[in-house]
């Protein structure tokens, strides 16, 4: 069994996260908190195993500590218990025991500094019940459970996979077999808490591709790696840009961090997907993360009459850029006639009025749409042109992330252009398309037909990318 004590970390780990977003996500039950993941990846030469990793976190102030000679020590023991759920008599157990001797004293013994440890398993592809014990030596009243279902998949077969998506705080270049968290050639330093935000504004990315298809006849040897942040309802909130990696052997390992900055406090899936450009072959592996940011709810951020109240002059003008798309010609005029108090007023009545579900804190609306406007500036911005100006800005800004986008960037006769199609518009009776193109070659993709109400139409619009 490989596993690792990692004391001290220069990464910070802490989020300052209460009792009750720390039972969201990975954490454990009971009164010892600590924080559980795991990520299964292929088994070299043993098409019948898959690799898991179980990843661990416990903040050592959660520890008791006792004194020995002029410092204090503290130790807990591990059980981890992985059960068949197909096959319940199928049960792998693995134990230890940890004492922290680091000559730590009084004052420190209530620092939260992160343990990170994993522990390593060749298992059967199935469905298993994850249970994790972890037990307070000194104390064995103070202990912590952690219960999650996880799915062990089967790599032996010979179609485009993906390893499980593992998110880390940090990835390292370089150091040895013997030492902790190795993968490849890189140090990965797990987050098991999957928790990202102020203290951690970059998630890093860990994956392995599997089953490439390389040809010395191909003309493509090429794969491409997409990054998608979707909602719990499976909305796309930030898309990153993709990347083209060359392809090398059968196997490819994915190494990135992106920057979840602009992220609301929440829950959140990533989404990656591989393309094989050679066979276009894609796979995909999804992973669940929060976001915490002190002083923002975790579930919902307030909307009431107490949102607008710290408004100043830049904020009123990015709020009235936000409603640009939704508020009526009437309320447009209203809004330029007022000062910044009344603009204040304006806004809470605005949003009020369009709140989908006024009983609760939350305006699930003003929270969709400064989240749009945040995308479509990081997305379509120009060095000229803001994002929520372009015409892809709008039609995000109105009608939300597309269901699905064909790119046409490199076609020998005709201009780049893209179709988003919409699957379930309110008052659209049919699956809705927008078609955008780069006319003149300046970068900015302009819309040039719709199927959509009220939208441009143009039927010869192909007739009008054409290059001549």
């Amino acid at each position: 069994m490989k596993w690792c004590v990692m004391i001290g970390l220069t990464v910070a780990l802490t989020v300052g996260i209460n009792a009750q977003e720390q039972s969201s996500l990975n954490a454990s039950q009971a009164n010892l908190n600590f924080y559980v993941d795991h990520a299964c990846f292929k088994l070299i030469n043993q098409n019948d195993l898959t690799y898991v990793q179980a990843f661990l976190y416990i903040p050592r102030n959660e520890l008791r500590f006792t004194p020995k000679d002029s410092f204090y020590i503290a130790a807990y023991r591990v059980h981890i218990k992985l059960i068949d759920d197909k096959d319940t008599q199928r049960i792998i157990e693995k134990s230890w025991s940890t004492v922290i001797n680091d000559r730590i004293e009084a004052a420190d013994t209530t620092a939260d500094v992160p343990l990170l440890f994993e522990s390593n398993f060749a298992i059967k592809p199935s469905l298993y019940r994850l249970h994790v014990t972890i037990t307070d030596s000194f104390d064995i009243r103070n202990y912590g459970i952690s219960q999650n279902l996880i799915t062990v998949p089967d790599f032996s077969i010979t179609d485009l996979q993906i390893s499980d998506v593992q998110l880390a705080t940090q990835i390292i270049k370089g150091g040895t077999m013997d030492d902790m968290f190795f993968k490849n050639g890189y140090v990965v330093i797990p987050n098991p808490s999957v928790i990202f935000g102020s203290n951690l504004p970059r998630m890093f990315v860990y994956a392995e591709v599997y089953n490439l298809s390389v040809s010395a006849s191909d003309k493509n040897p090429v794969y491409t790696a997409e990054f998608i942040v979707t909602d719990q309802a499976g909305s796309v909130i930030k898309e990153f840009p993709s990347k083209q990696f060359k392809k090398s052997s059968t196997s490819a390992v994915i190494l990135h961090s992106l920057n979840i900055v602009s992220l609301y406090s929440g829950k959140y899936y990533l989404t990656l997907r591989i393309t094989d450009e050679s066979t276009k072959k894609v796979a995909v592996s999804k992973k669940q993360f929060m976001i915490y940011r002190e002083g923002e709810s975790v579930d919902e951020i307030a909307a009431d009459d107490s949102f607008f109240k710290d408004l100043d002059l830049r904020g009123a003008e990015m709020a009235e850029n936000v409603i640009s798309y939704l508020a009526t010609d009437n309320e447009k005029k209203i809004l330029k006639q007022l000062d910044l108090e009344g603009k204040k007023k304006f806004f809470d009545k605005f949003w009020k009025d369009r709140d989908p579900s006024p009983g609760t804190k939350a305006n699930e609306n003003l929270i969709e749409y400064y989240k749009r406007y945040a995308e479509v500036n990081a997305k379509f911005g120009t060095p000229n042109r803001a994002g929520w100006r372009t015409d892809m800005g709008r039609i995000y800004m109105i009608y939300g992330p597309p269901s699905q986008i064909e790119k046409h960037e490199f076609e020998p006769k005709v201009n780049p252009y893209q179709i988003w199609y919409y699957l379930q518009l309110k008052d659209e009776a049919a699956e809705v398309q927008f078609i955008f193109s780069d006319k003149d070659g300046s970068g900015n993709m302009q819309l040039i037909h719709s199927t959509a109400r009220g939208e441009l139409r143009n039927k010869n619009w192909l007739e009008e990318i054409k290059k001549f």
